[in-house]
């Protein structure tokens, strides 16, 4: 990531955008901001459903490689903080 957007937080709002859009992917109410999306029981097509929804919240279209590698809900939110 740029390294004037790493000392950034995202805000309490947008990471609670993320966490709901995990949530409705994932189909469970549990999930920790700092925990790879893998782990907490994703896997590639359901990726490729995220993506589409965080795409709605994003201002240009996101990669999937993006996703891929910003994997946990708090490095999905400064992800959006840049587009």
């Amino acid at each position: 990531m740029d390294q004037g957007i790493q000392g950034m937080l995202p805000s309490k709002e947008l990471i609670e955008k993320v966490r709901r859009s995990w949530v409705d992917v994932l189909g469970t109410q549990d999930v920790p901001t700092d925990v790879s999306f893998f782990q907490s029981g994703g896997n590639s097509l359901l990726l490729v459903l995220l993506h589409g929804e965080l795409s709605k919240l994003a201002a240009r279209a996101l990669t999937l490689e993006e996703l891929f590698r910003a994997d946990t809900v708090r490095s999905q939110a400064l992800l959006l903080m840049q587009a």
